[in-house]
C-alpha cells in the first residue's frame, strides 16, 4: 500500500496474463461473471481439443447436458494429493473410498442415495464414486438459475497398489494453462451426475461420447468452446512469440 491509497504491484517484464479484476469465473462456468461482466476470463492457453470445452450458458445446446460443477478438493486424512497417505492402513481406514458430496436437493434430482454409486461424466471422461448426501453442498443461485455442485476429493487413483483405490477425480479435468507457468486449471468444470456404477471398457467411452454428442460438440462444426460471448472476443491477449507454442490457443 502506498501513500496514494493503491497498492502497486512490481513483476518481472514478460507476462501475459491479466487484467487483474478481484474475481474471474472458471474456463468451464456455467454463468456469465456477475462482477466483471467484461471480462469472463483472464489469458489462458487452451489446446484445440473436442473435450476442451467451456461450459455452455444457458440456452446453448450443451447447458443441460453438463448442467452441474464439480469441484476438487484435499482431505485431512490424505496428505497432499494422496501419493503418500494412500499406503497408510491407518489413513485409509479413514478414509477407504473415493466419494462425491451431492447437496439432498441434487440427490433427489439424480437418484441419487446417501452411500449408494454415483457416475459423474465429464466432457473428458467418467467416474464413478461412493455418494455423501450433506447440506455442506449448498446449491447457489446466480443470474436467477440454480447452479448445483459436486464436491470431489482428488486422492484416489486406479491401477496403483495402494491400501485404498478408486477412480481418480483428474480424469474429469480439461487442459487450460496458466500462461506464464503453464499449471493447469484444476479445480473446476462442468459435469452431469447418473445413479449408479459407470460402466467399463468400449461402453464406457460410448457413454462419454453421446453426452459429448447431445452437447453438439464437434472440432469441425467451431462449436468446441459454447460460452457466448467468446472470452476472447472481450478482451484478447496476444500471442506470446514463441514457437514451441505454436497451435495453443490464448485467451
Amino acid at each position: 500500500m502506498q501513500s496514494d491509497g493503491k497498492g502497486w504491484l512490481f513483476a518481472p517484464t514478460g507476462l501475459v496474463d491479466g487484467p487483474l479484476p478481484t474475481h474471474y469465473e472458471a474456463q468451464e462456468s456455467p454463468v456469465r461473471n456477475a462482477i466483471y461482466p467484461q471480462q469472463q476470463a483472464p489469458a489462458r492457453v487452451l489446446f484445440p481439443r473436442e473435450d476442451n470445452l467451456d461450459a455452455p450458458s444457458a440456452g446453448d445446446p450443451g447447458a443441460d447436458v453438463y448442467p452441474y460443477v464439480f469441484t476438487t478438493y484435499r482431505l485431512t486424512e490424505h496428505h497432499t494429493a494422496g501419493g503418500m497417505s494412500r499406503w497408510s492402513p491407518y489413513l485409509a481406514e479413514l478414509q477407504p473410498e473415493m466419494f462425491c458430496e451431492v447437496s439432498p436437493g441434487l440427490a433427489a434430482e439424480c437418484g441419487l442415495e446417501n452411500e449408494g454409486w454415483a457416475t459423474i461424466v465429464s466432457p473428458r471422461a467418467a467416474i464413478e464414486c461412493r455418494v455423501l448426501v450433506t447440506e455442506r453442498m449448498r446449491p447457489l443461485t446466480v443470474g436467477g438459475r440454480t447452479v448445483h455442485q459436486v464436491g470431489l476429493p482428488y486422492h484416489w487413483g486406479v491401477g496403483s497398489d495402494a491400501v485404498v483405490t478408486g477412480d481418480a477425480a483428474n480424469d474429469l479435468i480439461g487442459v487450460t494453462l496458466d500462461p506464464n507457468t503453464q499449471i493447469q486449471e484444476s479445480k473446476v468444470g462442468s459435469c452431469t451426475v447418473i445413479a449408479g456404477r459407470r460402466p467399463r471398457g468400449a461402453a464406457l467411452e460410448e457413454l462419454v461420447q453421446s453426452y459429448r454428442d447431445r452437447a453438439g460438440v464437434t472440432v469441425e462444426t467451431d462449436n468446441v468452446r459454447l460460452t457466448a460471448p467468446r472470452p476472447r472476443d472481450i478482451d484478447p491477449a496476444p500471442e506470446r512469440d514463441d514457437p514451441e507454442n505454436e497451435g495453443w490457443t490464448r485467451w
